[in-house]
Protein backbone atom coordinates (compact mmCIF):
# COMPACT_ATOMS: atom_id res chain seq x y z
CA UNK A 1 0.00 0.00 0.00
CA UNK A 2 2.95 2.33 0.64
CA UNK A 3 3.62 2.56 -3.12
CA UNK A 4 0.17 4.00 -3.93
CA UNK A 5 1.04 7.02 -6.05
CA UNK A 6 0.47 10.44 -4.51
CA UNK A 7 -1.74 9.04 -1.76
CA UNK A 8 0.42 8.32 1.30
CA UNK A 9 -2.08 9.79 3.75
CA UNK A 10 -4.96 7.89 2.16
CA UNK A 11 -2.86 4.72 2.07
CA UNK A 12 -2.65 4.84 5.86
CA UNK A 13 -6.41 5.40 5.96
CA UNK A 14 -7.00 2.40 3.71
CA UNK A 15 -4.75 0.22 5.87
CA UNK A 16 -6.73 1.26 8.94
CA UNK A 17 -9.87 0.13 7.11
CA UNK A 18 -8.37 -3.31 6.52
CA UNK A 19 -7.04 -2.98 2.96
CA UNK A 20 -3.56 -4.52 3.18
CA UNK A 21 -2.27 -4.13 -0.39
CA UNK A 22 -3.26 -2.38 -3.60
CA UNK A 23 -4.76 -5.70 -4.70
CA UNK A 24 -7.39 -5.28 -1.97
CA UNK A 25 -8.61 -1.83 -3.01
CA UNK A 26 -12.06 -1.66 -4.62
CA UNK A 27 -13.06 0.91 -7.22
CA UNK A 28 -14.91 4.05 -6.33
CA UNK A 29 -12.50 5.28 -3.66
CA UNK A 30 -11.91 8.66 -5.35
CA UNK A 31 -8.21 8.08 -5.95
CA UNK A 32 -6.24 10.54 -8.04
CA UNK A 33 -6.17 9.55 -11.72
CA UNK A 34 -2.66 8.11 -11.59
CA UNK A 35 -3.28 6.06 -8.44
CA UNK A 36 -6.53 4.74 -9.91
CA UNK A 37 -4.69 3.68 -13.08
CA UNK A 38 -2.06 2.07 -10.83
CA UNK A 39 -4.75 0.18 -8.88
CA UNK A 40 -6.29 -1.23 -12.04
CA UNK A 41 -2.92 -2.14 -13.58
CA UNK A 42 -1.71 -3.89 -10.44
CA UNK A 43 -4.96 -5.82 -10.04
CA UNK A 44 -5.00 -6.79 -13.72
CA UNK A 45 -1.30 -7.69 -13.68
CA UNK A 46 -0.63 -5.82 -16.90
CA UNK A 47 0.31 -2.43 -18.29
CA UNK A 48 -2.50 0.06 -18.86
CA UNK A 49 -2.25 2.83 -21.49
CA UNK A 50 -4.96 5.49 -21.48
CA UNK A 51 -5.83 8.86 -22.98
CA UNK A 52 -4.46 10.36 -26.15
CA UNK A 53 -0.85 9.25 -25.84
CA UNK A 54 -0.18 10.03 -29.50
CA UNK A 55 -1.27 13.63 -29.02
CA UNK A 56 0.96 13.99 -25.96
CA UNK A 57 3.95 12.78 -27.98
CA UNK A 58 3.52 15.39 -30.72
CA UNK A 59 5.70 17.72 -28.64
CA UNK A 60 8.71 15.48 -29.34
CA UNK A 61 9.66 16.62 -32.84
CA UNK A 62 12.68 15.25 -34.68
CA UNK A 63 15.55 15.72 -34.90
CA UNK A 64 15.80 15.19 -31.15
CA UNK A 65 18.73 15.57 -28.77
CA UNK A 66 18.49 13.51 -25.57
CA UNK A 67 20.34 15.31 -22.80
CA UNK A 68 21.44 14.34 -19.29
CA UNK A 69 23.65 16.13 -16.75
CA UNK A 70 25.56 15.04 -13.69
CA UNK A 71 26.53 17.68 -11.16
CA UNK A 72 28.84 18.44 -8.24
CA UNK A 73 27.82 20.28 -5.09
CA UNK A 74 30.03 21.95 -2.48
CA UNK A 75 29.13 23.31 0.94
CA UNK A 76 31.98 25.83 0.54
CA UNK A 77 32.14 27.21 -3.04
CA UNK A 78 35.47 26.75 -4.78
CA UNK A 79 34.79 28.57 -8.08
CA UNK A 80 33.90 32.20 -8.83
CA UNK A 81 30.21 33.05 -8.78
CA UNK A 82 29.11 29.84 -7.00
CA UNK A 83 27.09 29.65 -3.81
CA UNK A 84 26.96 27.02 -1.06
CA UNK A 85 25.33 23.80 -2.28
CA UNK A 86 24.87 25.02 -5.86
CA UNK A 87 24.52 22.09 -8.25
CA UNK A 88 27.23 22.71 -10.83
CA UNK A 89 27.03 20.74 -14.11
CA UNK A 90 30.27 18.78 -14.51
CA UNK A 91 29.33 15.99 -16.95
CA UNK A 92 26.85 15.42 -19.74
CA UNK A 93 25.72 12.85 -22.27
CA UNK A 94 23.75 13.57 -25.42
CA UNK A 95 22.35 11.23 -28.05
CA UNK A 96 21.29 13.20 -31.14
CA UNK A 97 19.22 11.87 -34.01
CA UNK A 98 20.73 11.86 -37.49
CA UNK A 99 18.69 12.45 -40.64
CA UNK A 100 19.15 8.77 -41.58
CA UNK A 101 17.51 7.68 -38.32
CA UNK A 102 20.73 6.74 -36.56
CA UNK A 103 22.19 8.32 -33.45
CA UNK A 104 25.34 10.28 -32.73
CA UNK A 105 26.63 10.27 -29.16
CA UNK A 106 28.37 13.20 -27.48
CA UNK A 107 29.74 13.22 -23.96
CA UNK A 108 32.14 15.03 -21.68
CA UNK A 109 33.70 14.28 -18.30
CA UNK A 110 36.55 16.40 -16.87
CA UNK A 111 40.01 14.98 -17.43
CA UNK A 112 41.67 17.20 -14.81
CA UNK A 113 40.66 19.16 -11.71
CA UNK A 114 39.18 22.61 -12.23
CA UNK A 115 36.02 24.57 -13.02
CA UNK A 116 34.13 22.61 -15.71
CA UNK A 117 31.52 25.22 -16.63
CA UNK A 118 33.05 26.92 -19.68
CA UNK A 119 34.06 23.67 -21.36
CA UNK A 120 30.82 21.83 -20.70
CA UNK A 121 28.70 24.76 -21.93
CA UNK A 122 30.52 24.92 -25.26
CA UNK A 123 30.27 21.18 -25.77
CA UNK A 124 26.56 21.03 -24.92
CA UNK A 125 25.66 23.76 -27.38
CA UNK A 126 27.59 21.90 -30.09
CA UNK A 127 26.06 18.53 -29.18
CA UNK A 128 22.49 19.84 -29.39
CA UNK A 129 23.00 21.90 -32.53
CA UNK A 130 20.20 21.40 -35.06
CA UNK A 131 17.84 19.61 -32.66
CA UNK A 132 14.21 20.77 -32.76
CA UNK A 133 13.55 19.15 -29.39
CA UNK A 134 15.86 18.61 -26.44
CA UNK A 135 14.52 15.71 -24.38
CA UNK A 136 15.35 15.42 -20.69
CA UNK A 137 13.66 13.09 -18.22
CA UNK A 138 12.42 15.04 -15.20
CA UNK A 139 13.52 18.08 -17.18
CA UNK A 140 13.40 20.57 -14.33
CA UNK A 141 16.86 19.38 -13.35
CA UNK A 142 18.35 19.90 -16.82
CA UNK A 143 16.57 23.26 -17.07
CA UNK A 144 18.21 24.32 -13.81
CA UNK A 145 21.63 23.13 -15.01
CA UNK A 146 21.34 25.07 -18.26
CA UNK A 147 20.22 28.18 -16.38
CA UNK A 148 23.16 27.83 -13.98
CA UNK A 149 25.55 27.74 -16.92
CA UNK A 150 23.80 30.65 -18.66
CA UNK A 151 24.11 32.80 -15.52
CA UNK A 152 27.79 31.96 -15.14
CA UNK A 153 28.72 32.41 -18.82
CA UNK A 154 27.10 35.51 -20.38
CA UNK A 155 28.75 34.80 -23.72
CA UNK A 156 26.90 31.48 -23.98
CA UNK A 157 23.67 32.59 -22.31
CA UNK A 158 21.61 33.07 -25.49
CA UNK A 159 22.52 29.66 -26.89
CA UNK A 160 21.95 27.90 -23.56
CA UNK A 161 18.57 29.53 -23.00
CA UNK A 162 17.60 28.58 -26.53
CA UNK A 163 18.15 24.96 -25.47
CA UNK A 164 15.89 25.58 -22.48
CA UNK A 165 13.14 26.76 -24.83
CA UNK A 166 13.35 23.45 -26.70
CA UNK A 167 13.15 21.15 -23.66
CA UNK A 168 10.50 18.43 -23.59
CA UNK A 169 9.97 15.99 -20.72
CA UNK A 170 8.70 12.39 -21.16
CA UNK A 171 8.06 11.92 -17.43
CA UNK A 172 4.65 13.64 -17.28
CA UNK A 173 3.64 11.86 -20.48
CA UNK A 174 4.31 8.50 -18.83
CA UNK A 175 2.64 9.57 -15.59
CA UNK A 176 -0.52 10.81 -17.28
CA UNK A 177 -0.97 7.95 -19.77
CA UNK A 178 0.88 4.77 -18.79
CA UNK A 179 1.16 2.54 -15.76
CA UNK A 180 3.02 -0.77 -15.52
CA UNK A 181 2.86 -2.82 -12.30
CA UNK A 182 6.66 -2.92 -12.24
CA UNK A 183 6.81 0.87 -11.82
CA UNK A 184 6.20 0.11 -8.15
CA UNK A 185 4.62 3.51 -7.56
CA UNK A 186 7.52 5.51 -9.04
CA UNK A 187 7.97 7.26 -12.38
CA UNK A 188 11.74 7.65 -12.05
CA UNK A 189 13.71 6.58 -15.10
CA UNK A 190 15.29 3.78 -13.02
CA UNK A 191 11.80 2.27 -12.52
CA UNK A 192 10.24 3.10 -15.88
CA UNK A 193 13.08 1.87 -18.10
CA UNK A 194 13.20 -1.82 -17.11
CA UNK A 195 9.40 -2.03 -17.09
CA UNK A 196 8.98 -0.58 -20.59
CA UNK A 197 12.30 -1.75 -22.07
CA UNK A 198 13.16 -5.05 -20.35
CA UNK A 199 16.42 -5.58 -22.24
CA UNK A 200 17.99 -2.38 -20.88
CA UNK A 201 18.72 -1.41 -17.29
CA UNK A 202 21.42 -0.25 -14.90
CA UNK A 203 22.40 -3.45 -13.10
CA UNK A 204 25.54 -3.97 -15.20
CA UNK A 205 27.08 -0.59 -14.32
CA UNK A 206 29.73 0.14 -11.69
CA UNK A 207 28.04 3.51 -11.09
CA UNK A 208 24.28 3.12 -11.30
CA UNK A 209 22.68 6.16 -9.65
CA UNK A 210 23.13 9.92 -9.44
CA UNK A 211 24.40 10.26 -5.89
CA UNK A 212 27.35 7.96 -6.56
CA UNK A 213 28.04 9.75 -9.84
CA UNK A 214 28.13 13.12 -8.08
CA UNK A 215 30.48 11.80 -5.42
CA UNK A 216 32.93 10.44 -8.00
CA UNK A 217 32.72 13.61 -10.10
CA UNK A 218 33.70 15.67 -7.06
CA UNK A 219 36.85 13.57 -6.77
CA UNK A 220 37.65 14.34 -10.42
CA UNK A 221 37.19 18.11 -10.24
CA UNK A 222 39.00 18.62 -6.91
CA UNK A 223 42.67 17.67 -6.64
CA UNK A 224 42.56 16.19 -3.15
CA UNK A 225 45.23 13.57 -3.78
CA UNK A 226 42.88 10.59 -3.46
CA UNK A 227 42.94 9.61 -7.15
CA UNK A 228 46.04 8.34 -8.91
CA UNK A 229 46.11 8.63 -12.70
CA UNK A 230 45.05 5.03 -13.38
CA UNK A 231 42.09 5.24 -10.99
CA UNK A 232 41.07 8.60 -12.45
CA UNK A 233 40.87 7.00 -15.91
CA UNK A 234 38.74 4.14 -14.56
CA UNK A 235 36.34 6.51 -12.79
CA UNK A 236 35.96 8.63 -15.91
CA UNK A 237 34.97 5.57 -17.94
CA UNK A 238 32.50 4.42 -15.28
CA UNK A 239 30.92 7.87 -15.19
CA UNK A 240 30.71 7.97 -18.98
CA UNK A 241 28.91 4.63 -19.11
CA UNK A 242 26.39 5.70 -16.48
CA UNK A 243 25.52 9.05 -18.06
CA UNK A 244 25.37 7.49 -21.53
CA UNK A 245 22.93 4.90 -20.18
CA UNK A 246 20.59 7.67 -19.03
CA UNK A 247 20.35 9.25 -22.48
CA UNK A 248 20.10 5.89 -24.25
CA UNK A 249 17.31 5.04 -21.79
CA UNK A 250 15.41 8.13 -22.93
CA UNK A 251 15.86 7.15 -26.58
CA UNK A 252 14.42 3.70 -25.89
CA UNK A 253 11.60 4.87 -23.62
CA UNK A 254 10.41 7.43 -26.17
CA UNK A 255 10.51 4.79 -28.90
CA UNK A 256 8.45 2.46 -26.70
CA UNK A 257 5.91 5.19 -25.95
CA UNK A 258 5.51 5.75 -29.69
CA UNK A 259 4.87 2.03 -30.15
CA UNK A 260 2.24 2.11 -27.41
CA UNK A 261 0.57 5.12 -29.01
Amino acid sequence: MSTLYGAKRRAREFEARGYVTIHDLPGGLGLNACAERQRRAVQAGRMIVEGNLGKALERFQSPIAFLDFETVQFAIPIWDGCHPYDQIPAQFSCHRERPDGGLDHYEWVPEAPGDPRAEIATRIVDACAGARTVVAYNAGFERSCLETLANALPGQAVALRDLISRLADPLPVVREHVYHPDFDGSFSLKNVLPALVPDLGYDDLAIAEGESASRELMRLVVDDGTLVAAERAVKREELKRYCERDTLAMVRVLARLRELA
